[in-house]
């Protein structure tokens, strides 16, 4: 008999004790998901926030 049956799934993450690190992964990838459709609606690139390393090359 699966003794997780009746339980939920935050508490079977408990039990497996890795509730905090299953938690902090989601956060990180929904957070990723954000940026990543906030620069499509803005037409910005990566290669765009190489940072003021980047931009101060091109200024010499």
């Amino acid at each position: 008999m699966n003794k997780h049956i009746g339980s939920d799934f935050d508490d079977f993450l408990a039990e497996q004790s890795i509730a905090e690190e299953v938690s902090a992964a989601a956060l990180k990838r929904v957070i990723s998901w954000q940026i990543a459709e906030a620069m499509k609606l803005q037409k910005v690139t990566k290669k765009s926030l190489g940072g003021a390393d980047a931009h101060q090359s091109h200024r010499s």
